[in-house]
């Protein structure tokens, strides 16, 4: 019987923005993973379980685990759910199983996450060589010698943490094999949403050329040099994209797409070519500098959402946080690019909770959500993420559960308490702001004549009145730690 391989993702709560149907997107990362383990390691039996996408809370979970008895189990989380990684580790652990764990999270605690004893190596940064060449490791003769050989990852060694040599990025990523959706219930995912049907991931590139203090993405993806790590760029070939959108709307039957580049419109070239791939293949999803005229293309191909990371309105924030850019193009662009295409729905995203951050700062966003034809925007607080500069040690509380509070939500800033004054301001404003201007913009974007747009404009309403009306009486009650909310079927 051969060994089998098995990456979860465990139940998980929900973020109060997202609609049951479209909560969960797949896992590209696990998909990828196990397409090169799968390719490279031809005995190993490889599998996932996707858990919020099959509705299997903890308990089902459990007896899972025990009937497919995996001999490895690959674990990545986003910091808001480490602790339910780590307790699934805890039930692979007791019967047996070696774990590994990635991502963003774990690769920047990897000490605090070996201090734990639930997990036997961390892969630091990219994954897809590095897997391959640890599972050898594991079953090898004499792993802790093996391990050593390893680059890319993090082990405990006779009461010691080893971390070993960095690995180079794969340079060329055309050589990846395709991500094995087979493994997926791709049948699930978006399925009932009327606003992303039949959904996936996909990318095109990996990195980004900036190099943003609050942003952990790039850092994942960054390359190690002399003067410590530095933002990276790379992109698929438009050819192999398009082969990759081919197979998931043709064999897959996926009609919704989101990119998930932390850096999509950096290339144009790049877009250029992928707009004339899929015009050569009749590709249409359901679904950037507009001067070339390449989002017309892309809109004429499907693309019909773009999400902005605009941060800030002041130009003294965006120099605390570390942004490698200004938004002076975004202002000149994205209200023309709102007037030209109807069709686009248009959100982005501002930080709150900087030193000095006032009344002021709230209002500054708002306007700033109006003046550039947004149709929605996300107020984030600031968040340490492990591995940034504003990263908090405190914030790791054995297993992870500290964790379970950076919800981009209401997460603690360097002044929690400014935080929470803030995110009261921001709820406040959302109902006690009643200028002419702000009264006429909401009924635009309630109004919106593209029905789609207006669908997502008034469920995206809805769902912020109940935010705000929860973040009012949030003085008035005990003080919890996240907000995301728990699906019924969590437990099981």
């Amino acid at each position: 019987m051969r060994e089998l391989f098995l990456f979860v993702r465990p139940p998980r709560a929900v973020w109060p923005f997202n609609g049951p149907a479209s909560a969960f997107w797949p896992p590209l990362a696990f998909a990828s993973l196990a397409a090169a383990l799968r390719e490279s390691v031809r005995d190993l039996d490889v599998q996932i379980l996707d858990c919020p996408a099959l509705e299997m809370g903890w308990k089902s979970l459990g007896r899972e685990l025990e009937r497919r008895r995996p001999r490895y189990l690959g674990i990545g989380e986003e910091a808001v759910s480490a602790a339910e990684g780590l307790r699934l580790a805890e039930l692979a652990r007791a019967l047996g199983a070696r774990v590994i764990a990635g991502g963003c999270t774990f690769g920047n605690l990897a000490r605090e996450t070996l201090a734990t004893g639930l997990v036997d190596a961390v892969v630091c940064g990219e994954g897809e060589r590095t897997v391959v060449e640890l599972v050898e490791a594991l079953r090898a003769g004499r792993p802790a010698e093996a391990l050593g050989a390893v680059r890319g990852i993090a082990f405990a060694r006779e009461g010691q943490i080893a971390l070993t040599e960095a690995r180079p990025l794969i340079e060329d990523l055309d050589t990846l094999p395709m991500p094995a959706w087979d493994l997926l219930p791709m049948e699930r995912y978006g399925r009932g949403s009327r606003s992303h049907p039949d959904l996936a991931a996909v990318e095109h590139g990996r990195g980004c050329l900036g190099a943003c203090g609050f942003c952990v993405l790039w850092r994942q993806m960054g390359r190690a040099g002399p003067a410590g790590l530095q933002g990276c760029y790379r992109t698929k070939s438009p050819a192999r994209v398009a082969d990759e959108i081919g197979e998931l709307t043709g064999r897959w039957g996926r009609r919704y797409l989101c990119w998930v580049d932390p850096c999509f419109n950096a290339d144009a070239r790049f877009l250029a070519g992928l707009a004339e791939a899929m015009e050569r293949q009749g590709l249409v999803l359901g679904q950037r500098d507009e001067r070339s005229g390449l989002l017309e293309r892309l809109v004429r191909r499907g693309l019909n959402e773009l999400y902005v990371g605009l941060e800030r309105a002041d130009a003294e924030g965006l120099a605390f946080l570390g942004r490698s850019a200004q938004n002076g193009a975004a202002r000149e662009v994205l209200p023309a690019i709102s007037r030209k295409y109807p069709e686009l729905f248009l959100a982005g995203s501002f930080i709150y909770g900087l030193p000095g951050d006032s009344w002021r700062t709230v209002k500054a966003m708002r306007d700033a959500t109006i003046e550039l034809g947004l149709d929605f925007a996300f107020y984030i607080p600031l968040t340490g993420l492990p591995g940034t500069p504003f990263w908090d040690a405190r914030s790791w509380e054995g297993r992870g559960q500290g964790l379970s509070r950076m919800d981009f939500l209401r997460s603690p800033g360097p002044d929690g308490r400014a935080v929470r004054r803030l995110t009261w301001m921001l709820a406040a404003g959302f109902f006690a702001d009643l200028r002419p201007r702000r009264v006429r913009y909401a009924l635009a974007t309630l109004l919106a004549a593209e029905p789609r747009r207006r669908r997502i404009n008034r469920r995206l309403f809805a769902r912020g009145t109940t935010f705000a009306l929860r973040e009012l009486l949030a003085p008035l009650l005990p003080r919890g730690g996240s907000a995301m909310r728990r699906p019924p079927w969590y437990e099981d």
